[in-house]
């Protein structure tokens, strides 16, 4: 197939090179004279979008960078930008075409931001053209390998049409394949690094405390990669709505939190756990009142 990389960064890099090892033709396009020329130089076809006007291509891949703005909100600018210019050269096209956006945005974002800008083209989503939510998993400074070989590939399909195409472009890779809807696939990109970050942050709050009482807080993390079941089981606590209970969790968390604050060692983390469980304790409580059988 041939398919147009839109971004030619770290994503759109790894994704092009990871696509054209494959045997697919790959045409990256950059705003960016340098990237283009890099690219070029490596022996890719690279061109700025004015060079993609009379094309014919099967896919498009959204790898258009979405950062923070000052206030913390997604810059979401860049990638409306791309997608309402791309929209003049899909009302060109006269063969159903797909459309993936890579780029890692809020839920909703595809459906009720980009696709209204795509309709601008006069085209019909599930007729003229396809629509796919495909989040990347790479590391900046392995991207390439990573692509090569991913640790699983996420669809997010308009339909089953566009999923069908879109699986068939990684027929060739080793990896496990999920096809879900297009606002699971936004989430779940972003839930996986949250939970990345929680897990680092989690790390620290236990390194301060270690080193607070004289101990190696990495070789305590190392042990506990192995001990942890949450570590060593993809299946441990993936269930949401119901809060950690038994005999140990509750009275740890709490107990340590108790000896930390004896000491003066703060740790905010933990603190927002043990909040948030006590918060469904009282949900779940609230439930078992609603349904509790009535005594005649």
């Amino acid at each position: 197939m041939k398919i147009l990389v839109i971004g030619s960064g770290v994503v759109g890099k790894a994704t092009g090179k990871g696509i054209a090892e494959k045997g697919h033709q790959v045409i990256f396009v950059d705003i960016n004279p340098e990237t283009v020329a890099e690219l070029v130089a490596e022996g890719y076809d690279a061109r700025n979008p004015s060079g993609i006007e009379q094309e014919k291509a099967d896919i498009t891949m959204f790898c258009v960078s979405t950062p923070s703005r000052v206030n913390g909100e997604v810059e979401l600018d860049y990638i409306r930008d791309a997608v309402t210019k791309h929209a003049d050269w899909l009302r060109r096209q006269d063969e159903y075409h797909l459309i993936v956006v890579r780029s890692t945005v809020p839920p909703g974002t595809t459906r009720n931001v980009l696709l209204p800008l795509l309709k601008t083209s006069g085209k019909k989503v599930g007729k003229d053209f396809g629509l796919c939510m495909q989040p990347e998993f790479l590391r900046a400074v392995s991207a390439v390998e990573d692509f090569r070989h991913p640790w699983m590939t996420l669809i997010g399909e308009y339909d089953r049409r566009s999923g069908d195409i879109l699986e068939g472009l990684y027929m060739d890779f080793e990896d496990k394949l999920y096809r879900v809807d297009i606002e699971t696939a936004e989430m779940e990109k972003y839930a996986h690094n949250l939970f990345n970050a929680f897990k680092i942050s989690f790390t620290n709050e236990i390194y301060e405390v270690c080193h607070k009482l004289g101990l190696n807080g990495d070789e305590v993390m190392e042990l506990v990669s192995h001990s942890a079941e949450g570590m060593w089981n993809p299946s441990y606590g993936t269930k949401g709505g119901y809060p950690f209970d038994g005999a140990c969790l509750p009275k740890d968390t709490s107990g340590f939190l108790a000896f930390a604050k004896s000491r003066g060692i703060p740790m905010p983390l933990l603190e927002a756990v043990i909040k948030v469980n006590k918060q469904l304790e009282l949900e779940e409580n609230k439930v078992k009142e609603v349904n509790k059988p009535l005594v005649l």
